[in-house]
């Protein structure tokens, strides 16, 4: 056992020093955050304000997008009822991501791949428009608070305090 111990330890010293790591499911690949992967995807259904169904250019069902960054009011969930903003959240959405658009989804390598509820965690741009900006600019959104950095932070940030400053949304209606 501990010739296998040795050996583990000596192959995981040789990756490291070579520049490659392996991370654990769901962990964050790069807490400094940075932009990652880019797949093309067809939207198939606005879930709510922060969540979208997509699928891959040949119809194959990928599942359930988390916009990252934001966190829009939650919509009903009885017994629960949907929070303040909710409505206009997914609206605005709908809006920017049309059911049947095509999407840029983009990864960030501080940020773990899938959330605990199974969706993937990704960047969402329609064009040249970032969703998750816009949303936070109408104030349909707020920050997600999260302890690693977003490569679009900086960005994010200054959106929604304009929002906030400008009673924007939900800033001003909740």
């Amino acid at each position: 056992m501990k010739g296998l111990i040795a050996t583990a330890t000596a192959a995981i010293a040789v990756l490291v020093a070579g520049g490659i790591k392996a991370d654990l499911p769901g962990a964050p690949a790069d807490p400094g955050g940075t932009e990652g992967a880019v797949t093309r995807v067809r939207v198939v259904a606005v879930v709510d304000g922060d969540t979208l169904r997509v699928e891959d250019l040949d119809g194959g069902g990928l599942g359930r997008v988390r916009l990252l960054g934001i966190d829009a009011p939650e919509v009903a969930h009885p017994p629960k009822p949907a929070e303040c903003y909710a409505t206009e959240a997914t609206e605005q959405l709908k809006q920017l991501t049309p059911v049947g658009s095509t999407v840029v989804l983009t990864t960030d390598t501080g940020q773990p791949d899938i959330d605990r509820y199974g969706r993937m965690l990704r960047y969402v741009d329609d064009a040249a428009t970032d969703a998750a900006r816009e949303l936070l600019d109408a104030g349909a959104a707020r920050i997600y608070d999260t302890d690693q950095q977003l490569a679009r932070e900086s960005d994010y940030a200054a959106a929604a305090q304009d929002a906030h400053n400008a009673e924007s949304g939900l800033w001003g209606n909740c």
